[in-house]
This record gives C-alpha cells, structure tokens and sequence, in this order.
C-alpha cells in the first residue's frame, strides 16, 4: 500500500490561513489608498494607480508570510504527522498560489479603478516608469508583479528556517543572504540594488534575460530551502 501523499492538505491549510491575512492586508492598504485619492484630489495632485502603489507593500507582506510559514506552522505540521518532504513540497504550492492570488487581487481593484475613472475622472498617474506600470503591458507587468512577490516570500521562508534551525547568531548570516538575494531581484526588475556592489542594470534592454535571472533566482532559493529542512530537528 502506497503511503498518503499529504502536502495537497499542508498545500490548501497554508494557503487558506495565509490567504484570510491577505485579505485584511488588502482591505487596509485599499483604505489608505483610497485616503490617498482624496489627499491628492484636494491638493490637485496625482497618485500611483493600485497596482503600483501596492507593489512594495504586497512584496514586504509576502516576506513576513515566509518568514512566519517557518516558526508558526512547521512544527504544527510535523507533529501531525506530516513528512518534512510532504511539508516542502505542500509549502511550496502554497507559495505559488499565494504569490498568484495577490497578484490578481491588486489587479482586480486596479481593473475597478480603470472602470470608475471611465465615469469620472480619478487623480492617478499612469505614467509611472516603473516596471509594475501596467501601461507599459498587462501582461509583463502581472508576470514581473508575480515573480517579485514569489521571491520575497522565499526570502522570507529562508530567513525563517536560518533562525528555526540555527538560532539567532548564525541566522544573522541569513539576513545578510537575503539582502544580497533581494538586491540581486532588484538587479533584475527595479533599476537600483539595496547594496552598493551590485551595479545598474537596465531591463528594458531585455526582459527575457530579467525573467530568466529572476526564474534562476527562486529556483536556488528553492534549492537551498529544501537542503535546510530535509533533516530540520523540530522544536516542540
């Protein structure tokens, strides 16, 4: 008899549970977003439309997730239980899930934006000269919006497993890998780097090679994630 595959269930909790903070996430940078309208309505100014203005927020929501997907449900999970490699692999599809359910969410309230303001007009800029910009194509800037968060949200899981597995004086070495990860994404996407050493790179010049340096990315963070919790000892 073949052994029950669980990570479909670690898959669909994690993505669920995670799912219901993206929602309060949301709800309150909709809010703030919507204060900002009214801001800038007065002062006859512009703002971001949503998809932009919710990029870096989204990123950083997505880095706490990762973070808190190692302390707050690995051991829950394996004292049920569950297999360490189910655990990987059920994580992993939730990530990519998470990553397209909150690429879609911003989208949606943007498409909302983009159907009021044919009414009457919103104080939004669209001329945003940024890679999220959606002028510059829906499809590239969902794609470029959906990697992003992808990566920070491993980021954010190794940071939590360096922690969980080593504690705080070697996991101050997991800071300094996710600062050069998070600068090397930025490399590929932002036009600026968090570091110094990494230089300019203009991505216009060519998506393809962004894309793939972002593909190669999260495939070695990936990698180097399953590598620390294959035998991860866990703390009950």
């Amino acid at each position: 008899m073949k052994p029950v595959k669980l990570y479909p269930k670690v898959a669909v909790d994690l993505f669920t549970e995670q799912l219901k903070w993206s929602l309060w996430f949301f709800s309150f940078v909709t809010i703030a977003h919507i204060i900002g309208l009214v801001i800038v309505s007065i002062n006859d100014a512009r703002i971001q439309e949503f998809f932009v203005f919710s990029s870096y927020s989204v990123a950083i929501f997505l880095l706490v997730c990762g973070i808190i997907s190692a302390y707050g449900f690995m051991g829950q999970f394996v004292q049920q239980g569950i297999t360490r490699k189910d655990l990987y692999i059920g994580t992993v599809l939730a990530v990519f899930a998470l990553a397209l359910a909150v690429t879609l969410i911003p989208l949606v309230i943007t498409g909302i934006e983009y159907l009021i303001s044919s009414v009457s007009p919103l104080p939004i800029n669209r001329d945003t000269d940024t890679v999220f910009d959606l002028s510059s194509g829906w499809l590239l800037a969902t794609s470029t919006f959906f990697l992003n968060v992808t990566t920070y949200y491993l980021v954010g899981w190794l940071i939590g497993v360096g922690y969980y597995r080593f504690s705080w004086i070697i996991g101050f070495g997991f800071i300094a890998i996710a600062i050069a990860a998070l600068s090397l994404n930025s490399f590929f996407w932002v036009n600026n780097s968090v570091v110094p050493w990494i230089p300019y790179n203009s991505v216009g010049a060519s998506i393809a090679l962004s894309i793939g340096g972002s593909l190669v990315l999260i495939a070695v963070l990936l990698l180097f994630i399953r590598m620390l919790t294959r035998r991860i000892v866990i703390k009950l």
